[in-house]
């Protein structure tokens, strides 16, 4: 909703992921990436993740799933579908109009740190909103 607000001239930045810009960018709308602070404290990069949970009841049918999650086949489609996923493959081909992921210094994140926050985040802006 963001991203199509900006497209409608309507605000004239806004937050999203790279799926929500590259769609647009895609359709030729009228929009801009930037990555926020690429140079000092680096561009905020969010991961996909996938795990094998401990004792399993199908420990091998897990890990050749991840690894088929995990090949470049699968990351080359995911950069090319809706999804615009920017692959960490250096050897996969990127979504278009998207900046490759080695253009931007990574920001460091210490994620169980922020997991302690997560409720002052989501307080803080409540009396603001008139939540």
């Amino acid at each position: 909703m963001a991203r199509d607000l900006v497209v409608k001239g309507e605000m004239k930045v806004s937050l999203t992921d790279t799926d929500g810009v590259g769609v647009a960018l895609e359709d030729k709308q009228a929009l801009a990436m930037v990555l926020p602070d690429r140079d000092a404290m680096g561009a905020p990069l969010m991961p996909s993740m996938v795990s094998l949970i401990a004792g399993a009841p199908r420990v091998e049918a897990g890990k050749k799933l991840i690894d088929y999650l995990l090949s470049a086949e699968v990351k080359r489609e995911l950069a090319r579908s809706e999804a615009v996923q920017i692959p960490l493959h250096f050897a996969v081909e990127g979504p278009k109009n998207i900046p490759l992921v080695t253009s931007s210094k990574p920001m460091t994140l210490d994620y169980e740190k922020a997991t302690g926050r997560v409720e002052d985040v989501v307080n803080r802006p409540q009396p603001i909103l008139g939540l």
